[in-house]
């Protein structure tokens, strides 16, 4: 091993997600949020600010967010507009005393525990295991309000991070040459911590914010569905549907621009996903976009000869959104085969963790498409496994198969008819 090598291994030894929660900026985040509730110091500094009574309650403005934190005797609440006959602490007045406040917060962090109260709530979404608990994912929802914009920022962050580690996978799993086993073990953690982020930024009343950063973004190579669908697992793909979905209908012209111009069948089917899982979270754009679809399927047919696959996938997804798929949903074989039918084990089951949401059933249709009605009738709450299910501690999918599934990823076979189970 060269020296470089082994400093590269050395920096993602250092960097592993669960030895670096306290330094996260979404753990910070909460831990201020925490610490406005438990910590008086911090809680009369920001109560005179506000022009609040003692024992009142009054609410702080969020810095760049439509958010507010309203601090209540013994709660904080977020919410993500301002609440009405109360005192509040504008974005303004935060400014105007930022060193004061920042002092004030200082100090509440280093004489409470919130850092380490919010260490222990973000702390099971980044692993090492494939998924939180359904309670541990349920107890952050609460602070969806204030933390959905960071939570995507995390998400994207760790979507980097896969890029980097993958130059040191996929090179020599093409050659059917060993990978550390370390490596592997970081790119499916952090695969599926970055889809626990993106669920926290999914609730459809993010969809302002979220369209207006999909405008600053170049969709060259990125959409809202495709970071996580490209990993190649139908587990990854109900959590990129519910994301898409909450971009809402800002985003409709770009994937269907996207679409249109798609250089490879996976890029079309990522755009038809999107399209798909946007109609089923907002029935309202349903018509309009199947309409839409139509349209573009006649152009393509005849423009051209189109790929089988890319015109299965975009009958599919006009029968998933305009409601006649009777092959999808919870009745199909393909949801039973992954394991859905029990409400407690949620979605992320070991089938769905390695199963190709691209791959082509016995009964000719895109299993992406079948597992989407399933996907929206889930409550994200409980996506994860339910207290019945017995927590995981650590990566359950063996490393060989975690090996497969990357392979399958970034070298992957013509698509084909095969079954869910294999």
């Amino acid at each position: 091993m060269s020296i470089m090598q082994a400093n590269e291994r050395q920096t993602f030894r250092a960097k592993e997600l669960r030895d670096r929660v306290g330094d996260t900026e979404i753990t910070r985040m909460l831990a201020v949020a925490l610490a406005m509730g438990a910590d008086r110091g911090l809680k009369e500094e920001l109560r005179g600010l506000a022009g609040a009574t003692a024992g009142s309650a009054f609410a702080v403005s969020q810095p760049g967010q439509d958010v507010w934190l309203t601090v209540e005797a013994d709660r904080v609440v977020a919410a993500r507009h301002k609440s009405e006959g109360i005192a509040l602490v504008e974005g303004e007045t935060l400014r105007a005393n930022g060193r004061t406040v920042a002092r004030a917060m200082a100090g509440a962090l280093a004489r409470s525990t919130a850092l380490a109260d919010a260490t222990k709530l973000i702390g099971p979404l980044l692993g090492p295991a494939e998924t939180p608990s359904r309670q541990e994912f349920a107890a952050l929802l609460p602070w969806a309000p204030a933390l959905e914009q960071v939570a995507y920022k995390t998400a994207a962050s760790i979507a980097v991070t896969l890029d980097l580690l993958r130059a040191h996978i996929v090179p020599s799993l093409h050659a059917g040459m060993p990978v550390p086993s370390h490596l592997l073990r970081q790119y499916w953690q952090r695969m599926h911590a970055a889809a626990q982020f993106f669920l926290l930024a999914s609730d459809a009343a993010a969809s302002p914010w979220l369209g207006e950063m999909a405008r600053q973004f170049d969709w060259v190579n990125w959409t809202p569905s495709f970071t996580l669908l490209r990993e190649r697992t139908t587990w990854l793909a109900a959590c990129a549907a519910r994301s898409a979905a909450a971009f809402g209908e800002p985003v409709v012209a770009c994937y269907l621009a996207k679409l249109e111009a798609a250089p490879h069948p996976f890029k079309a089917f990522d755009a038809l996903f999107g399209l798909a899982a946007i109609a089923l979270g907002n029935p309202a754009l349903a018509p309009a976009i199947a309409a839409e679809l139509r349209v573009l399927q006649r152009l393509a047919d005849a423009a051209s000869t189109p790929s089988p696959f890319v015109r299965r996938a975009c009958l599919d997804a006009i029968e998933v959104i305009e409601g006649t798929a009777d092959w999808a949903g919870g009745g199909s074989a393909e949801v039973e085969a992954l394991g859905w039918k029990d409400a407690k084990a949620g979605l992320a089951s070991e089938v769905a963790l390695r199963t190709d949401p691209a791959l082509v059933t016995q009964a000719d249709h895109v299993l992406g498409f079948a597992i989407l009605p399933t996907a929206f009738e889930t409550p994200v709450a409980h996506f994860n496994p339910g207290g019945a299910v017995r927590r995981r501690v650590r990566q359950s999918t063996p490393l060989d198969v975690v090996a497969e599934v990357v392979l399958g990823a970034w070298a992957p076979p013509a698509p084909r008819a095969g079954r869910v189970l294999h």
